[in-house]
């Protein structure tokens, strides 16, 4: 491909610059800081775009080609594919994407791929060169190819580099040598220490003992859990029962009252039993006594007898005996009758008086009786709903009957008795807790071992997927240098030895590689000398050259080459020999040679090599 034209609306310090370009070779004139390097970076820049990334330095090149006073930032190029296909692009570095037009001024833009970060891979998909690999390698500046002895090393490496990678900048060897130390140092091996993998393993197999112990903590939570479930529902049950005996008791010191009560009756009842007894005891006494008192009309018939007696006997002594006797029978009798009619009468007082007495009591005893008997009916009833009570509230228990009909004593010995057990269990449900709290703490350090370990399993798989892909990369470089060795290594010491003749005048015959010498050539006696022998100006000529001659395995296209003030340090004889190699060997590309001086516009007038100048 070449560049037909370039438009600069507005790049940096060029502003309204218009260039026309042929295939063959272009000299682009300026004065220093002409602004030559600008257009360099504005070529690029239309076909990748103004980076707006810094990448490690202070400004980006959207930043710093951006124009000061230039309302434009701008441009347009015009290219030719090898195929004779004609592009125009115009890009506005404001946006990401230009606007591509073909040789029929269509807008094809949507034909390319569109990259999220770089925008329009249009020059990607046409050339197959990167933004990376077209700056690298088609571009060639001044800092590039101007050396001291100091750095003669340095170019020799990269010609050794291309030569063995096919990129100046990748040396086999010691991208090799990383990728071992990468390995050693950000994974490790078996035979390391102190390695991050190393670190790892041995935290790994710590954590895991750890944790095989920590595991057993888990075995005593679920029997501290299951122990402690059983003790809620042993709680449970004995707290109900507690209640339940304690509910009894109050009921039982009511009970107590109410039974108090009846005995208070039952002892009223037994005094007035006692009483009644005793005063019917009484007046069986006294009924004795009255029929034992002395008759009047018995008197009369023992008089009326002894009477009858005198007058049948006729005797006057027996009847004056008798008469005696029955005067003093008469006496006595009716003193007794006196007597036994006063008895009678306070036996009459004493009748009232114990019917009476005898009403109250009887009546007093069928109170206490009733009382009794209702006290009695009172607890059955009390016993009923105080049964129902408990059996609403703690559900139903076959000890209530039991409960309720213990004794008061009974029951306070069984409320004593689950108290203490009960207090024995909830020192047992603390102590369990407390031992629970411990487990947990240790089961949270196990949690955050568990974690540890998770994290340390996901860096050791990170560190195996870093250790694979470092192998793979091995055994993949190993593989491209092996087919690099065997089909583009011997074309580029082939294009070497092509270019060490030609810019020697054959002081130097041939150029060869290997992985112990490094890059030797072959004196005209024959002996091979290593390349660091050769002089700075030959090392120089020799790396510029394989840089040009690279351009042809890395695109399908001709590309361009640009140099950029990269003979500033040549000598007359030396940029002759450079300028006919590049005139004779890529006459069919485009060669844009930006310089400040007038010695290559000379030389090519001496040489009768045509060229198309261009003034800045």
């Amino acid at each position: 491909m070449y560049i037909n034209n370039l438009k600069v609306n507005g790049y940096g310090k060029l502003e309204g610059k218009e260039i026309n370009l042929n295939k063959g070779i272009n000299v682009i004139k300026g004065d220093n800081e002409a602004g030559k390097s600008t257009l360099l970076n504005f070529i690029t820049s239309m076909f990748y775009g103004a980076s707006r990334n810094k990448n490690g330095r202070e400004m980006s090149d959207y930043e710093r080609y951006k124009p000061w006073n230039a309302e434009e930032y701008s441009g347009k190029i015009k290219y030719t594919l090898d195929n004779s296909d004609e592009f125009e692009v115009f890009r506005d570095f404001n946006k990401k994407n230009p606007k591509i037009y073909n040789k029929n001024l269509e807008e094809i833009q949507n034909n390319f791929n569109i990259d999220k970060t770089k925008g329009n891979q249009f020059f990607l998909e046409q050339t197959g060169i990167d933004e990376s690999i077209f700056s690298n390698t088609m571009s060639v500046c001044q800092d590039e190819v101007v050396l001291d002895n100091s750095k003669q090393n340095i170019l020799i490496q990269k010609i050794t580099n291309i030569v063995s990678s096919g990129d100046d900048n990748t040396s086999y060897k010691k991208t090799m040598d990383k990728l071992n130390k990468k390995l050693l140092d950000e994974v490790g091996t078996n035979r390391t220490s102190e390695r991050p993998m190393n670190i790892i393993e041995e935290e790994i197999i710590k954590i895991e003992n750890d944790k095989n112990s920590l595991d057993a903590y888990k075995i005593q939570l679920q029997n501290i859990e299951s122990e402690e479930q059983r003790i809620k529902n042993q709680l449970t049950q004995t707290d109900n029962t507690l209640n339940i005996l304690k509910e009894i008791k109050d009921y039982k010191q009511k009970e107590i009252l109410q039974e108090q009560k009846i005995g208070i009756n039952t002892n009223k009842l037994n005094e007035y039993n006692k009483k009644l007894n005793e005063l019917m005891k009484n007046k069986k006494q006294e009924e004795v006594t009255s029929k034992k008192s002395l008759n009047p009309i018995f008197a009369l018939i023992v008089f009326i007898v002894i009477i009858l007696g005198s007058l049948i006997l006729k005797n006057a002594i027996i009847t004056v005996v008798l008469g005696f006797v029955l005067g003093i029978g008469l006496l006595f009798n009716y003193y007794e009758y006196n007597k036994y009619k006063k008895t009678r009468i306070n036996q009459k007082e004493e009748e009232i008086k114990y019917n009476k007495e005898l009403e109250i009591i009887q009546e007093t005893i069928k109170q206490c009786s009733k009382e009794i008997e209702n006290d009695r009916q009172e607890i059955e009833k009390r016993q009923m709903q105080e049964k129902q009570l408990l059996i609403n509230k703690y559900g139903i228990n076959n000890d209530i009957d039991n409960y309720l009909l213990e004794e008061q004593a009974q029951i306070n010995t069984k409320v004593e008795q689950i108290q203490n057990g009960l207090n024995a269990i909830r020192l047992r449900e603390n102590t369990l807790s407390v031992e629970k709290d411990n487990i947990h703490k240790n089961l949270e350090e196990l949690v955050k071992k568990d974690e540890r370990l998770q994290y340390l399993y996901e860096q050791r798989l990170d560190l195996k997927k870093l250790a694979n892909c470092i192998n793979l990369a091995q055994i993949g470089l190993e593989e491209a240098y092996t087919i690099m060795k065997n089909t583009i290594t011997p074309k580029f010491t082939n294009e070497l030895t092509n270019i060490i003749k030609n810019i020697t005048n054959d002081k130097y015959k041939k150029v060869k590689f290997n992985d112990e010498d490094g890059l030797t050539v072959e004196l005209n006696n024959g002996e091979y000398i290593n390349c660091n022998r050769l002089s700075i100006g030959a090392i120089d000529q020799m790396y510029l050259a394989l840089r040009i001659s690279i351009l042809n395995e890395i695109s399908k296209e001709t590309m361009p080459i640009v140099l950029d003030e990269s003979f500033a340090f040549y000598d007359a004889k030396r940029l002759e020999n450079i300028l006919k190699y590049i005139s004779n060997e890529y006459y069919d590309r485009q060669i844009i040679i930006l310089t400040c001086a007038n010695r290559e516009i000379d030389l090519l007038n001496n040489l009768n090599i045509q060229y198309n100048l261009i003034t800045l």
